[in-house]
C-alpha cells in the first residue's frame, strides 16, 4: 500500500489490528487537523470507534486531495453529511451498511490488491441493487438481478453478508465470488485479473510473453518467426516451438534456448 494511513484512536486500543498498514496514530483534535492539512494527496483515514469521530467533525477547511474515511462505528444524520464535505468516500456501518469484522477488515486493507476485495456493503431493496464497498473504499453498484441469473440457491437480499476476507458475497445460501462480480462490472478489474493470470501462467507461452514484455520486444520483432506464430505460442495453442524456431526466439530475446522457460 502506498497511501498514507491515518488511524484516529485516542485510546490506542486498535492499533494492533492495523500494524501491517504502518499507520500514523492520531490521538488529539490538533493532530487530526494537522494531518488533514499536511496530507494534500491520497490518504486513508480509519476510525475504529464512534467516539473518535468528534475531531473529524470539527475539521476546518473543505475537501482537498483524495481523503477516504473508514469508520467502524455508526455515523448518523448530519455528521455523515459534514464528513462528506471533507472526505471523498465515507464508509461506516449505518443505513443498512454491513462491514467485515475488524480483523478481516485489516487483512483486506493490507492486501496488495485491496481494490479487488470487498469490505462491506448494503442492499437497496427498493431499487433492487447491492452497493459493495471495495478495499479502496470505492463503491460498486450491482443489480440484484445479476445474482438471480446464476443457477443454484435463490439469492436472499434480506440475508446479506461479505465473508471470507472480502472474497465472497453471500445472499442467504447463495454465494458469489468477488472476482466474478468485478470481472463483470469493472473493466479495470478485468484487466488486472488477466494480467495476474498471465503473471501466474507457468507454461512456455506464459514465460515467452513475460520475457518479451520485459525486453520491450514486439511480436513483429522476431526475425524468421511471424507475429502470428508468436501470438499462438503465447496463447498456448502450440505447446512448444521446433528447435530452430526456439533458437530464433531466444536469440531475439537475448537468452539461451534453455533459459526461456525459466522466466
Amino acid at each position: 500500500m502506498t497511501d498514507a494511513v491515518l488511524l484516529v484512536d485516542h485510546e490506542g486500543n486498535s492499533a494492533r489490528y492495523f500494524e501491517a498498514l504502518n499507520p500514523k496514530i492520531l490521538r488529539s483534535t490538533d493532530e487530526v487537523q494537522s494531518a488533514f492539512d499536511t496530507h494534500s494527496r491520497r490518504a486513508l483515514w480509519i476510525v475504529p470507534k464512534s467516539s473518535g469521530m468528534k475531531p473529524l467533525s470539527t475539521l476546518r477547511g473543505g475537501r482537498r486531495g483524495d481523503h477516504r474515511l473508514l469508520c467502524l462505528g455508526h455515523i448518523e444524520g448530519v455528521r455523515r453529511e459534514i464528513l462528506h464535505a471533507h472526505f471523498r468516500f465515507v464508509v461506516a456501518p449505518a443505513d443498512g451498511v454491513k462491514l467485515l469484522p475488524i480483523d478481516e477488515m485489516a487483512e483486506v486493507l493490507a492486501a496488495p490488491h485491496r481494490e479487488d476485495l470487498f469490505i462491506g456493503g448494503a442492499v437497496d431493496t427498493i431499487d433492487r441493487a447491492l452497493v459493495l464497498y471495495r478495499g479502496s473504499l470505492e463503491p460498486l453498484v450491482v443489480p440484484l438481478a445479476w445474482f438471480a441469473r446464476s443457477g443454484g440457491p435463490r439469492p436472499d437480499p434480506e440475508d446479506f453478508e461479505v465473508a471470507d476476507f472480502g472474497q465472497t458475497i453471500r445472499l442467504g445460501e447463495f454465494e458469489a465470488a468477488a472476482d466474478a462480480i468485478l470481472y463483470e462490472f469493472d473493466p479495470e478489474a478485468r484487466r488486472r485479473s488477466k494480467k495476474r493470470a498471465i503473471a501466474e501462467d507457468q507454461s512456455f507461452g506464459g514465460a515467452l510473453r513475460r520475457l518479451r514484455k520485459e525486453r520491450g520486444v514486439r511480436r513483429e520483432d522476431f526475425e524468421g518467426v511471424s507475429a502470428k506464430e508468436i501470438a499462438r505460442l503465447e496463447r498456448g495453442e502450440v505447446d512448444k516451438p521446433h528447435a530452430d524456431t526456439l533458437h530464433k526466439i531466444a536469440k531475439t530475446l537475448g537468452v539461451s534456448a534453455d533459459e526461456l522457460e525459466t522466466y
